[in-house]
């Protein structure tokens, strides 16, 4: 817990009260065309910009940095939802639904089955579903360590990861939480894996359509922010902050977010297969705190709702 003096810093500094609630109103993916880009405007993923998220350079950002107890409580709120949307609609804010369609992974079927089992949890099963998450873990680690991962099994292995982290650290018990700590450095090293390989991958795809290559980019894209993210919120909650500030103003973020849950017919007719236009995240704040209409999805409204320079609170409704 932090300390008093933590805690009083930490409301000192944030002169903005903002209380949000959360209501999630669970939509299928859509037909519906997104807001349409220009052909000016709609660009390639922008492969050759490097966002190196573990190469900090000087930024005038604090080492350390917090936000109000509402906007972390609101954020945890979004973590656990995010299990909610895999089970009932095998998508989330950072795996796409049509990721793991054909011949699902045995890794992505055992997280479909944690996140299954972690949601039906009761006092009389609690017990056998947190050895079950611990197995699962165990057998992941393991298969990286035995196997030569592809940018794709690093890309499946964050994102797993980063669920079973939201599960052990947000609704666990004390042991559970004890182990999802001393497992942040696995967490961090894929994910500085995947970020450093998703360009190679890219470039060597050729054979996959223009679809499927912004599928995976986009989904690394947003599984490293997300695995920054959940560190940051949890450190914030542990020890009343965070020093990856300077880190995240710099992860990229596209700015047509309703392209994640478009149809692959819909984003074609709105990207002409160019993908989507990109933006660092603190470019995304400023736009937003400009009152430009920006789609806020679940993902958006995670980003808004941990910065505690936002001024204008996330949507009730999250898609």
């Amino acid at each position: 817990m932090p300390s008093k003096s933590t805690v009083e810093t930490r409301d000192r500094i944030i002169d903005q009260s903002l209380t949000w609630t959360s209501h999630i109103d669970e939509q299928p993916v859509q037909d519906t065309v997104p807001t349409r880009l220009s052909t000016s405007d709609a660009f390639e993923i922008c492969v050759s910009i490097k966002y190196d998220l573990f190469y900090i350079n000087s930024f005038p950002y604090p080492e350390r940095a917090t936000i109000r107890q509402e906007q972390v409580d609101f954020c945890i709120l979004q973590f656990k939802d995010i299990i909610l949307q895999l089970v009932h609609q095998n998508r989330s804010p950072f795996i796409h639904h049509d990721s793991y369609i054909d011949r699902p992974p045995a890794a992505y079927q055992d997280l479909l089955g944690i996140s299954a089992m972690y949601y039906q949890k009761t006092p009389q099963n609690q017990t056998i579903t947190f050895s079950m998450l611990d197995s699962r873990i165990s057998s992941l680690i393991r298969s990286s360590k035995s196997s030569m991962w592809s940018t794709k099994d690093y890309l499946l292995g964050v994102q797993a990861m980063i669920i079973y982290q939201i599960i052990r650290l947000f609704d666990g018990d004390i042991r559970q939480r004890a182990n999802a700590e001393a497992q942040f450095g696995i967490l961090e090293t894929w994910t500085s894996k995947l970020n450093s390989t998703n360009n190679v991958y890219y470039n060597e795809s050729d054979t996959e359509s223009p679809y499927q290559r912004w599928i995976f980019i986009e989904s690394a894209r947003r599984t490293v922010t997300m695995s920054v993210m959940v560190q940051a919120i949890y450190s914030i909650l542990k020890d009343g902050f965070c020093t990856s500030v300077p880190q995240m103003t710099m992860l990229p973020v596209t700015v047509n977010g309703a392209l994640w849950a478009a149809s692959e017919d819909a984003w074609w007719e709105t990207t002409f297969g160019l993908g989507g236009e990109l933006v660092t995240y603190q470019d995304f704040l400023l736009q937003w705190n400009g009152g430009q209409a920006l789609y806020a999805g679940t993902y958006e409204s995670i980003l808004l709702g941990a910065c505690k320079h936002n001024v204008r609170p996330p949507p009730l409704m999250l898609l």
